[in-house]
């Protein structure tokens, strides 16, 4: 519905039909990338956000978030993007500063507006941030003093947070992704670099351990197609990472895949159409707009239209 709302309003010669496929079209898979927020150098926090169209390789914006963020959660639930806790700047009497948050803002793309929600009962940032089932996850993070293993779900129908059964370890600065029913933590710091990943089982409200990455990873992208979990990027606590890794839950085993043409960390990640695009961060000298695509049938890497803006730590996600 989306896709075709923006069909209607960019090409024209697309109305005539557009009232009766908005009314008859079920519910499509993702077409488009929305960037939101991050860090565009150590002083820059960002509020704006972005859109990106894979027909036209190309990006325009949208309505920025209330504050500037970054380093929060990202999903998408009920075709509205969700953006939860991270670091938000504040200003408070011409004095600015920053705080974790445990706010959460979502946008309604038929409005292109943000708007406040119920907020979670821990401040987190460096989070993860799923949908399972109609319902958002809220994983681990950093709270300013102490790593985090708590797991909290936002349940629309009733617009409340619940507690779920906490990860097996404290995590941060790590990947989320939901595969087979399943939630898959993976990776990050806690309080040192890991390799390890653990799964939850929303019908035994358990966590189990599974098979490790090959590298350790922070601050690194994920994305889930074709039935494998693809992890990008990220640092090991020496270097950044431009290795790719697909793990395949049947064999609980993971492949190394062809390597990006540039290292990156603080990276965004979604998949369209069987791609995962890997968008922005930081390579170690410098903030990246550049945006990757790889094809997991021929185990390539394309090149698609960079951002608008510089992002790292940002929100990435396909709607």
């Amino acid at each position: 519905l989306l896709n075709e709302a923006l069909k209607y309003h960019f090409m024209p010669e697309h109305r005539l039909s557009h009232q009766t496929m908005l009314m008859t079209r079920p519910r499509c898979a993702p077409k488009v990338l929305c960037a939101v927020g991050g860090k565009a150098g150590l002083f820059a926090c960002l509020e704006s956000v972005e859109m990106y169209f894979p027909q036209n390789d190309s990006w325009i914006g949208l309505a920025p978030l209330s504050i500037p963020r970054y380093e929060f959660g990202i999903c998408v639930l009920d075709q509205k993007i969700y953006v939860v806790g991270g670091i938000a700047t504040h200003v408070c009497q011409g004095i600015s500063y920053r705080k974790h948050e445990n706010s959460v803002e979502c946008w309604d793309p038929d409005t292109n507006t943000w708007t406040s929600l119920e907020r979670m009962f821990e401040s987190r940032s460096t989070l993860g941030v799923v949908v399972l089932a109609g319902e958002l996850y809220a994983l681990g993070g950093y709270d300013g003093q102490s790593y985090l293993r708590t797991v909290e779900k936002y349940i629309p129908k009733v617009k409340e947070w619940q507690l779920v059964a906490p990860m097996n370890k404290t995590r941060s600065c790590f990947a989320a992704a939901v595969l087979d029913g399943m939630i898959y933590a993976i990776g990050g710091y806690g309080p040192a670099h890991m390799n390890s990943m653990e799964r939850y089982d929303p019908s035994k409200n358990s966590w189990e351990t599974v098979a490790s990455m090959a590298d350790k990873r922070i601050n690194f992208g994920v994305g889930v197609m074709l039935g494998f979990i693809f992890v990008v990027g990220g640092h090991n606590g020496v270097s950044h990472l431009s290795s790719i890794e697909r793990y395949d839950p049947h064999q609980n085993q993971w492949t190394v895949c062809r390597p990006m043409k540039e290292p990156r960390t603080g990276v965004g990640a979604a998949v369209i159409d069987n791609y995962l695009y890997v968008v922005g961060g930081h390579s170690g000298s410098s903030y990246l707009n550049t945006v990757q695509k790889y094809d997991p049938i021929s185990d390539t890497w394309l090149d698609s239209a960079g951002m608008m803006y510089c992002r790292c730590n940002f929100g990435l996600t396909a709607l």
